[in-house]
This record gives structure tokens, C-alpha cells and sequence, in this order.
């Protein structure tokens, strides 16, 4: 079972997104996966359930909601011991305090959603700096998952200001015991969510998939497979496939 856990100490920067994309592509592909709700302002499970009302969710996609971390290592705990999830996704409460510790250790891989602004870049950056401090408190470091910047909401044409933040993301080592103490560059997922309208309209209605199939139901052989539906399915593919390689790697470790 792959656990991914959606962390960032701000919120609107796409967590809920990332995960409704990973698991649209997940469905696509028929995994059995589940999600835990862990964000206070529960916009995954509410989402769910709207899904749900409208017909565009997946029997193969259980859901969770919890705000305790023991609780939510409770649910870990059930999931993995009925061996039947391939995709787990967490998603995490907008900040980086202590109660996320539980939830790390049992993650495979955290993904920062970030959009390309300055203001984001600082939030990864505490994010980072949280999860390089674990390793002082965990037991065996070497378990603590792997760490990936997504960025998020990705215009196709990358202003100057887009690039000095990529730049200075592969450039200058940003994590550490500090701000002022940094070691490491902060790693990015090699693949990434555009702005598009797809996602916004996944929000309210449901899976991509799904909505993709009934358009196709209803509508004449020449309106199928609509190219902003079907773009934007390919794309969240490709994000999945990405942590699915990465988890891959840190599993032959």
C-alpha cells in the first residue's frame, strides 16, 4: 500500500486538490484506495460526499475523517491490516505541529503543494524544515518518508518571476535544522498540476473519471472525451505515476 500525506502549513495551496487529482487518476486505473480526512475544514470528505450525491463517485474509494492523530494511526492501522488499499491519501491540516509526528511515520511520501509565490516558497520551506528536524526524534530516520515539493496551479507560460522561484529551488540548499541553518535543496515531484478548469469543476462535481465517462454516455461520438477532461486526467496520471516511482526507489533502500 502506497500512504501519501498532503502537508503544507498554509492552507489554499492545493492540498485538497492534489488529492482529488490522485485519486481520479488512481480510479481511472481501478486501484482500491481510501483517504483520511484530517484537515479541520474537511474539504476531502466533504467533497466525497458530494461526489457521492452526484453520481461521480467510485465504489473502490473508501473515506475517513478524523481530526485526532491517534485516531487517524488507528484508521492507518485497520486500512493496512485488511491488506485490500493500494493508494492511501492523507490529508493533513494546514500547519506543521507535533501531532503531524504520527502521521509521518506511517507515510510513505509528503507532498507540499505549492503555488509559485514567494509567500508559498517560506511555508514549503517551515514544511521542509519540520520534517529535517524529525529525524533528531525518530528512532530510525531512515523510515521517515520521502519528501516532494508539487507545485500546484502552473500557468503554461512561466513568467520571470515563476522561474526565479524554480531556479532558486534547484539552486539553493533551503532545508535544515533552520532558516538560517540550511543543508539540503528541497526536492520537487517531477511532475506538476496546471491551472485549469477541470480541477476547479472536480471540486464541485466528483472524480474526473467519472465525469468524464458520463459525458461520454450522453453526448454524440463526436463531443467525446472532451481534450480539457482528458488533458487533465493524463496530467493527474502523471503526478501519480511520479510518487509511485519515487516510492518504488525509497522501497529498494
Amino acid at each position: 500500500m502506497l500512504t501519501i500525506s498532503l502537508m503544507n502549513q498554509k492552507g489554499g495551496a492545493g492540498k485538497s486538490t492534489v488529492a482529488r487529482a490522485l485519486l481520479s487518476a488512481a480510479d481511472a486505473h481501478s486501484m482500491r484506495c481510501a483517504f483520511i480526512d484530517a484537515d479541520q475544514t474537511g474539504n476531502l470528505a466533504n467533497w466525497a460526499m458530494r461526489a457521492a450525491e452526484n453520481g461521480l463517485w467510485s465504489p473502490r474509494i473508501d473515506g475517513y475523517q478524523s481530526i485526532d492523530p491517534d485516531e487517524v494511526e488507528d484508521i492507518f492501522d485497520e486500512i493496512e491490516a485488511e491488506k485490500e488499499i493500494d493508494l492511501l491519501i492523507i490529508d493533513t491540516a494546514g500547519d506543521a505541529s507535533r501531532d503531524h509526528d504520527t502521521i509521518a511515520t506511517v507515510t510513505d511520501l509528503v507532498l507540499c503543494p505549492i503555488l509559485l509565490s514567494k509567500s508559498d516558497l517560506d511555508t514549503a520551506r517551515g514544511t521542509a524544515n519540520y520534517l529535517f528536524r524529525m529525524r533528531g526524534r525518530a528512532k530510525n530516520p531512515a523510515l521517515l518518508p520521502e519528501f516532494r515539493i508539487v507545485l500546484n496551479q502552473v500557468t503554461p507560460r512561466a513568467t520571470k518571476g515563476d522561474a526565479e522561484l524554480i531556479r532558486t529551488l534547484h539552486t539553493h540548499p533551503l532545508v535544515g535544522q533552520s532558516d538560517s541553518d540550511p543543508v539540503e535543496h528541497m526536492k520537487i515531484l517531477p511532475a506538476t498540476l496546471q491551472k485549469r478548469e477541470a480541477y476547479r469543476t472536480m471540486d464541485f462535481d466528483g472524480l474526473l473519471g467519472r465525469k468524464l465517462a458520463r459525458h461520454n454516455e450522453v453526448s454524440q461520438a463526436f463531443q467525446r472525451n472532451p481534450k480539457h477532461l482528458t488533458d487533465a486526467i493524463a496530467e493527474a496520471d502523471t503526478v501519480l505515476d511520479a510518487c509511485r516511482q519515487i516510492a518504488k526507489e525509497r522501497s529498494k533502500r
